[in-house]
């Protein structure tokens, strides 16, 4: 199930994209997830998110379009969800390091390694 803060941005933002579809036609743009996005869209149209415009090619046809209010809202969800995947990003880093910190090494790797680097440091006889 999405959270309420996803199903906000996808609504607005397709009102905002789909300038030029019928409000009873929106439906069609969610498809089989309508009943769940449909309540929810009757409380941001209260919210003065968005409200209904006439058609201008077709009198008595109403479609959706975003207020003000509903533009920002828009970006401070944008701005809500990079914060949320920056802080992601940066607990994956994190548990990265931690992981690469604590691995073991066999005693085969840490001899290969001593073996390797050794050679590089015995004293060049003269002769």
């Amino acid at each position: 199930m999405k959270t309420l803060n996803e199903m906000e941005l996808e609504i607005l933002i397709a009102i905002r994209n789909n300038d030029a579809t019928q409000s009873n036609q929106l439906c069609q743009l969610f498809g089989h997830q309508w009943p769940d996005y449909k309540a929810y869209l009757n409380v941001l149209f209260t919210r003065g998110l968005f409200g209904e415009a006439e058609v201008t090619d077709m009198p008595g046809l109403k479609k959706y379009q975003l207020t003000y209010q509903g533009n920002n809202r828009i970006g401070q969800l944008l701005t809500e969800r990079s914060h949320a995947v920056q802080v992601k990003l940066a607990h994956l880093r994190r548990s990265k390091n931690i992981e690469f910190s604590h691995r073991t090494y066999s005693p085969f790797s840490l001899f290969s390694f001593l073996a390797h680097f050794s050679g590089r440091f015995k004293r060049q006889q003269t002769s």
